[in-house]
Parts: C-alpha cells; sequence; structure tokens
C-alpha cells in the first residue's frame, strides 16, 4: 500500500519433469498482479492482469505443448460507497501455444463492459452486466473453417449474506456470437453456497455451466457441467484440513450422423492438509483419485495423484 494506491504482485516458475517420458518436459511461469487506486470515497480505479500456464491435455495433443492464457482487465468505478454504482471497463483474453503446430489455435478475445451495482445493507450486492466484443484468430488462414466472431453477453451476478453463517453467489448469462462457425447462442452460469456449519467446519458447494465456442481447443465440449462438495476443517490454529469431490459431464458434438458423446468424470479429495507448523513456514500435501467414462476407449480411465510441498512465506 502507499497511499491511496495498492498493489499486488505474485510470480511462480514451474518445471515439469517426467519419470518416464522425458521429451514432455517442460518450464512454465504464471503470476499476477493488480493496482487499485481510490481517488475519493466513491471514486476507484483497478487495473489486473492474470497469467496461466500448462502443459496440454495428453488427450487432446500427444507432444510438448505448453497452453498459455492471460487475461487483463480495466475498470473505473462510480459510487463505491453507495447503494448504486456504475463500472465500466475493458477486458483482453489471449491464448497461445508453445508448440509451432498448434499455433493456429492462439487467439485474442477483446470486448468492453458496463455494469450497474446495487449493495445491500451488509455484504450483499448485485450487479447487471452487459458486454461486447469479438474473437480473432492470428493465423486464422490455417484454420479448416473461419472461427473469428463478434458477441455480446448480457450477465447477472450477484452474492448474498443469507444468514449470518450462509452465503450465496452466482452468475449467469446469456451470450450471442456472430460468426462464419460459431453463430449461435447460449447460456452460462455458475453458483457457490457457503455454509459455516460449526465454529471449525466450512461447507462448500459450487456448480458451474458454459458452452464454450469452438476453437478454444481441438477437441472442444459443447456443453461442460460440474458440482463440486467441499468440507473444510480447521483441526487446530496450526493445521486446515480438506476433503470432498466433483461431478462432471462435457457433451461432444457427434461426427458426420452420428449422436453426440458424453464424458462423465469423478474426482475425489479424500484428505488435504496443510500445517503451519512455523511463523513462516507451512507443509501441504494432498490425494487425488479421479475416475473417467467416455465411450472412446482411450478417454476412459482412472487414476490417483499425491502432492507434497513447502511453502515459505516472507
Amino acid at each position: 500500500s502507499i497511499s491511496a494506491q495498492r498493489i499486488a504482485v505474485r510470480f511462480s516458475a514451474n518445471k515439469e519433469r517426467y519419470e518416464e517420458r522425458d521429451f514432455l518436459d517442460e518450464n512454465s511461469w504464471e503470476g499476477n498482479a493488480s493496482w487499485r487506486s481510490q481517488f475519493t470515497n466513491s471514486i476507484s480505479t483497478l487495473i489486473n492482469y492474470q497469467r496461466e500456464e500448462a502443459p496440454v491435455d495428453q488427450l487432446e495433443f500427444t507432444g510438448r505443448d505448453l497452453v498459455a492464457r492471460e487475461n487483463a482487465n480495466a475498470q473505473l468505478s462510480l459510487g463505491d460507497n453507495r447503494w448504486l454504482g456504475i463500472i465500466v471497463g475493458a477486458h483482453q483474453l489471449q491464448q497461445r501455444h508453445s508448440n509451432e503446430e498448434r499455433r493456429y489455435l492462439n487467439f485474442k478475445d477483446q470486448d468492453v463492459f458496463a455494469e450497474l451495482r446495487y449493495k445491500g445493507a451488509t455484504s450483499s450486492w448485485a450487479s447487471l452486466r452487459y458486454r461486447e466484443g469479438e474473437r480473432n484468430y492470428e493465423l486464422f488462414e490455417l484454420l479448416p473453417k473461419n472461427l473469428n466472431f463478434d458477441y455480446t453477453q448480457w450477465e447477472i451476478e450477484t452474492a448474498w449474506q443469507l444468514t449470518p453463517k450462509t452465503e450465496l453467489s452466482g452468475l449467469a448469462g446469456y451470450f450471442t456470437r456472430d460468426g462464419e462457425s460459431n453463430n449461435n447462442e447460449g447460456a452460462l452460469a455458475s453458483m457457490k453456497f457457503t455454509w459455516q456449519t460449526s465454529p471449525k467446519l466450512a461447507t462448500e458447494i459450487t456448480y458451474s455451466f458454459s458452452q464454450p465456442a469452438l476453437g478454444e481447443s481441438t477437441d472442444a465440449p459443447n456443453e461442460i457441467g460440474s458440482t463440486v462438495l467441499m468440507f473444510r476443517w480447521q483441526w487446530s490454529t496450526k493445521i486446515n484440513i480438506t476433503a470432498g469431490g466433483s461431478y462432471s459431464e462435457l457433451e461432444y458434438p457427434g461426427a458426420e450422423d452420428l449422436l453426440p458423446r458424453i464424458e462423465r468424470n469423478i474426482s475425489v479429495t479424500p484428505l488435504a492438509i496443510e500445517w503451519l507448523f512455523a511463523d513462516s513456514m507451512r507443509f501441504r500435501f494432498g490425494a487425488q483419485w479421479m475416475e473417467r467414462h467416455s465411450p472412446i476407449f482411450i478417454r476412459d480411465y482412472d487414476g490417483y495423484i499425491l502432492t507434497g510441498g513447502l511453502a515459505l512465506a516472507f
């Protein structure tokens, strides 16, 4: 914090190393940064940037490829401390592939938005938002079909403190896409219910639904629906334990006259623990089991992941 300015930066470097298929070894980096300025009690600005990068899913592409997604937002808020406020801004999303063979999937998505926000007496609020933008592929001449499109989108976002122990937040949206291949309309939604079940136990239920545009990946589903249930237990002042699971359904378009196929994924986290054993040192351990059901043999499998590590805060 510097006077009325608040600046935050986070950066991480990752090394992916494989025991057997070392030709997939990769180095990547991620991070985010934000700059918030408060000019008066009612006027503020926010600029933020986030970058995520991860190896491609080998079910989508068998080879080395890092997929990076960069999100940038800039917004101006009027009426921060009033019951009714206005927010205007711009957003940009960029997706890039490190593999030369897949750079035809690189795109830039840009939009401008305006939002009307209502604040309740407590921490509850609700917003009505309108977006208008376009998505363009950098090497569209290499695409098998034109995936560029313009779009408009209406969103309602809200967060309500139902009781002192429960909170409900969610987003519902409707979009239209105007393009040669992406010429459709659809919906998106997400909801999160948080319940402080006891002084030490918190329960979270999350649901999300989306209809991605064609071209975000070479094997993009038409619809994605996911439900997550998590339990977070503060065993002591230094130990936090998490357990839960998720279920998701992905619907893919059928080839030619074939019916669409549906894949079902189940993931269970029987235990994840974080232990603060020193003022600046944390130990983390997690276990996850997953089962994937698909009519395609190579995509039908189960497996598990164990993770552990130390985190130093300074």
